[in-house]
């Protein structure tokens, strides 16, 4: 009896270590405007966090998917050990994945079979360590949704769709940018603000260049949209923003790339600009002109290449704050919105108003350490990382209700 007695201590206290050292997984989906905030604020919650990434990028900021894997340094859920797997597409795909009730979607994400490094980040969210290249993946159900947008600004809500917990945790600016203006008229060269109106006629198809320049000449030359596709969070709250109408139908266009030679210089630039073909996003389909970009680093590459002047035509975009950098790296230039600059200050204190809140959901229904990490998670963004992707919500003075929505003085998420 006494032997019994042992063994079944023993046991139990095996038990005890396994339940102790299982992994808990939170699978992450959403928006990529926010991933690099969101990375940083995962490896600060973990103690000796691991990573690894699929592609070759440089460091984690700007990966399409992500594992980190550590235990919780606070909260309910302390030294629990856990492993983030992130998949990044969109905010609306990702409200999508994790409110949809039937059919259930499944997203490929990175394991803990990838080989993994240890990671971290300074001050200045310069991400050191961590291992590139991760293939292996498994199919699963996402918890978390990232998203720059409401649930209730999506088509994703109502019937058959789970009401998501939502928690804001930073602020979004957006930019519109001009593309390249190699071998452009001056007319489009000096374009350094865009309005209201100027954009609505961009995603209606496209204005004459007169219109930005006010030189009766310049109307030869025409200028059109790159945008992102329906399941970009930037696409919702740049169609939210100057009044065109989160699900209205724009014309969106799709270069086509080649060699375009300029004052006997030879560039890999677009040769060609049509509209958009048809397409099929997140079970969907939709008409040629209506779609775009699945990819805001992808478009902002193109954004910044030269177009042939034979074709009489220029190009603007919208983007988020890294993929914008990445277009005026490349040659293009950051517009003023409205005659204003995003800066921090502008948006914080109300001026400019091209931005929207990111927001962290999950289903009422989900619990225990994966809630818990995810409390922590939205905690850390809300407290501290946010600016790493955008503006800490706790420093605003103004606030507003909707993507698009009046701004008005005083801050909701201190």
């Amino acid at each position: 009896m006494k032997t019994f007695k042992v063994l079944t201590a023993g046991l139990l206290a095996l038990a005890v270590a396994a339940t102790a050292s299982a992994q808990t997984k939170i699978r992450i989906v959403g928006s990529s405007a926010f991933r690099k905030a969101t990375h940083a604020a995962i490896i600060n919650i973990l103690n000796t966090p691991t990573a690894a990434w699929t592609g070759t990028a440089s460091n984690i900021s700007g990966v399409s998917s992500a594992v980190i894997a550590g235990t919780l340094k606070s909260g309910p859920s302390i030294g629990q050990s856990v492993v983030f797997q992130l998949s990044w597409s969109g905010s609306t795909g990702g409200i999508q994945t994790v409110a949809q009730q039937s059919p259930v979607i499944s997203k490929a994400f990175p394991t803990t079979g990838n080989t993994m490094s240890a990671i971290s980040v300074d001050g200045s969210y310069t991400f050191t360590g961590g291992t590139s290249g991760a293939t292996t993946t498994e199919s699963a159900t996402a918890d978390v949704a990232m998203s720059d947008t409401l649930q209730g600004s999506s088509i994703f809500t109502g019937s058959g769709y789970h009401t998501l917990t939502d928690q804001v945790v930073g602020v979004v600016p957006f930019r519109w940018v001009r593309g390249n203006a190699t071998g452009a008229p001056s007319g489009f060269t000096a374009i350094d603000n865009i309005t209201t109106l100027l954009a609505q006629n961009l995603l209606n198809g496209g204005l004459p260049l007169s219109q930005f320049s006010g030189t009766p000449a310049d109307v030869a030359y025409g200028v059109y949209v790159l945008g992102r596709d329906e399941d970009s969070g930037t696409r919702l709250v740049s169609f939210a923003e100057p009044g065109f109408g989160v699900q209205s139908t724009p014309l969106q266009y799709q270069p086509t790339l080649g060699t375009v030679t300029v004052s006997s210089t030879s560039y890999s630039g677009i040769t060609a600009l049509n509209p958009w073909p048809a397409n099929t996003v997140l079970g969907i389909s939709y008409p040629v002109g209506h779609s775009g970009y699945s990819s805001g680093g992808t478009m902002a590459t193109d954004l910044a290449r030269v177009v042939d002047p034979a074709l009489s035509i220029y190009l603007i975009g919208y983007l988020g704050r890294s993929d914008a950098a990445t277009a005026v790296a490349g040659g293009g230039v950051a517009l003023k919105y409205n005659g204003v600059d995003d800066t921090d200050t502008n948006v914080r204190e109300g001026k400019y108003t091209f931005w929207s809140y990111e927001h962290l959901m999950y289903k009422s229904a989900f619990s225990g350490v994966g809630k818990n990490a995810a409390d922590l998670l939205a905690t850390q963004l809300h407290n501290t990382d946010a600016p790493a992707s955008g503006v800490s919500v706790t420093t605003m003075n103004v606030g507003r209700n909707v993507e698009g929505g009046p701004v008005t003085y005083g801050n909701p998420y201190p």
